[in-house]
């Protein structure tokens, strides 16, 4: 299956070099889990602190067990500190 991989701020280094938009599409086998994914492009899955599919929020709880379906994008966001 393919997915649609969409990494922000500082997570967007685990993309190849010249990546446009901040995404990848990563086949994958059926049935992967959010962590296959994330693993798949060399992201620790420690970084993924706000985690979409298809537009909606994955609970933390829930990550490891979230299969993904083919045509699903992912889209994860690191912590986002401020001052």
């Amino acid at each position: 299956m393919k997915i649609k991989l969409r990494l922000y701020a500082t997570l967007r280094n685990y993309l190849p070099p010249n990546t446009e938009g901040g995404q990848v599409i990563l086949t994958l086998p059926e049935a992967a889990t959010i962590p296959d994914a994330l693993v798949a492009q060399g992201v620790p899955v420690g970084l993924a602190h706000i985690v979409l599919v298809n537009g909606r929020h994955v609970l933390r709880s829930d990550l490891a067990t979230r299969q993904l379906v083919d045509g699903d994008e992912l889209a994860v966001f690191p912590a986002i500190g401020g001052g």
